[in-house]
């Protein structure tokens, strides 16, 4: 009679203790579950963020937005494009290439070497064309071969630089995008004048703040 009370109650010790293990492995799982949905969404927010070299902790990485370069701001017709409204504008300077260039060149044009830069003046003289406003930077190309106009906003615009040739009558002009595309203006006269009023209307970036 003992030994057979002893066996159940060893019988029933031994499924509590399965019972036990059972009800342990299931939670286990359930943890493990759990842990692998945590790893899955750290992975995925891992690949979108970068880690600061600083604390060490995840930095949400910024999505980078692709600035316009000259082809967004470039049309295949020379009259003014009707998708823009640029509102009221004060021009700053509206006209060819510096005359004086050609005249210059005409002067020089007797020798050979000075000729293909004769013929590159006269043809700016003849199709090209700037207007700069309080609001935009235009280059118009009116060649037979090729018709074009590129109207920049100011605020697309993050440097500019001059510099004269000739006798300093007239300059050349290198605009740099926010993209860091650049546009060429070619003989302009008071080049330095236009080129102040650019900078007092370009872009300008904040600065970064500690």
């Amino acid at each position: 009679m003992t030994t057979t009370t002893t066996t159940r109650a060893q019988k029933e010790e031994e499924e509590e203790k399965e019972e036990t293990a059972s009800k342990e492995e299931d939670e286990f799982e359930a943890k493990l579950g759990a842990l692998r949905g945590k790893r899955s969404k750290r992975a995925k927010a891992s690949s979108d963020d970068e880690v600061s070299m600083v604390t060490g902790l995840p930095t949400t990485r910024r999505a980078q937005t692709k600035l316009p370069g000259v082809r967004d701001f470039m049309s295949d017709f020379t009259e003014e494009p009707k998708t823009k409204e640029w509102g009221e504008e004060k021009i700053i300077y509206e006209g060819p290439p510096a005359r004086a260039e050609v005249a210059a060149n005409v002067l020089m044009s007797w020798t050979v070497v000075w000729l293909p830069l004769t013929i590159q003046a006269a043809g700016r003289a003849l199709w090209k064309s700037y207007k700069i406003t309080d609001k935009r930077v235009c280059v118009i190309s009116n060649s037979p071969l090729r018709k074009e106009r590129t109207d920049v906003p100011m605020e697309q615009i993050k440097d500019v630089i001059s510099a004269g040739r000739g006798i300093g009558a007239w300059g050349d002009m290198v605009i740099t995008l926010r993209n860091d595309e650049k546009i060429e203006l070619r003989s302009l006269p008071n080049f330095k004048e236009l080129e102040k009023e650019i900078k007092q209307r370009m872009y300008v970036e904040k600065p970064i703040e500690f």
